[in-house]
């Protein structure tokens, strides 16, 4: 196949990360009507641009059929390189871009390395001092403003994970709407908590429960999962074997917060105007904005 005429995606997640990303790629790739790429995060316009276009294609290489075609990459938001590249790519594409509450974001970020294996057990602080990533995500403004002088704003969706949490239903219509796909599709994948920041207690069961997920999803079976998973011995299990990270890794101290607040503070007071909204779901925004 000439993967000069293999079509790309109509569609890429760029974050930020730990920020709903999986709820948003499980409710793509349930519609009928789209397709996702394997993998989830492609990081193409990131870590992999010098494989070229053609490599990047071949990922949605069989999804052609699809009106919505996306990949998922939290490494693109804050590279400075990636709007452009993107753009010149396909200029016609469309961003979903996803945020939190910055310090909660921080947090779920360090409890997120300590599951990968990347660091011990640790302290927020201690977190911090060896990955700088935890602040420079959170610079939504910053990093947003070069989206937007790439793409035009209605080529841009902005949603809050706080706002997707407390209707998922909502979110995953406006999602729809935005590329272009039927919004009354309604998927049991809707009803399901992600990436809860936990950790297997047997971590080989969870690769073979998480294989056969995969094999389903990748034949279709989206929504069929997502019932099997809610039912209760199944759910059981899954629920014996998850170990919340919230008891593993230290709380952040009232220090942390507030040495956060004050680093997030300018970048927060300029977020609500360039969405257009004229405050924000967020407790370090309030706090912020009222010096408490």
């Amino acid at each position: 196949m000439n993967m000069e005429t293999v079509a790309g995606p109509t569609l890429i997640g760029i974050g930020a990360q730990k920020c709903a990303s999986t709820f948003i790629h499980a409710t793509i790739g349930a519609h009928p009507d789209a397709g996702v790429a394997e993998p989830k995060e492609v990081d193409f316009f990131s870590a992999y641009f010098d494989r070229g276009y053609s490599w990047y294609r071949n990922h949605f290489a069989s999804l052609t059929d699809k009106v919505a075609r996306f990949e998922a990459s939290p490494s693109y938001f804050y590279d400075p390189r990636c709007p452009q590249r993107i753009a010149e790519f396909d200029p016609t594409i469309k961003i979903v871009c996803l945020l939190r509450d910055p310090i909660a974001r921080a947090y779920s970020n360090h409890m997120h390395e300590v599951i990968k294996g990347h660091i011990p057990v640790c302290s927020f602080a201690d977190g911090l001092k060896n990955n700088p990533a935890y602040i420079e995500q959170g610079l939504y403004s910053q990093h947003l403003q070069r989206w937007f002088e790439i793409f035009d704003r209605s080529n841009v969706l902005v949603l809050l994970a706080e706002d997707i949490s407390s209707d998922p239903i909502s979110a995953a219509q406006a999602v729809y709407r935005f590329a272009g796909l039927d919004d009354s599709h309604v998927s049991p994948v809707l009803a399901e908590r992600r990436n809860e920041s936990d950790r297997a207690r047997v971590p080989l069961l969870r690769t073979m429960l998480r294989a056969g997920g995969d094999q389903l999803r990748k034949a279709g079976f989206e929504d069929s999962l997502a019932k099997v998973k809610q039912t209760r011995p199944v759910s059981a299990l899954l629920k014996a074997n998850s170990q919340s990270m919230r008891d593993v890794v230290p709380k952040m101290t009232d220090e942390d917060v507030k040495a956060l607040q004050d680093i997030f503070a300018d970048d927060l007071r300029l977020l609500p105007a360039l969405l257009g909204r004229e405050e924000l779901p967020w407790d370090t925004w309030a706090a912020v904005n009222t010096g408490v």
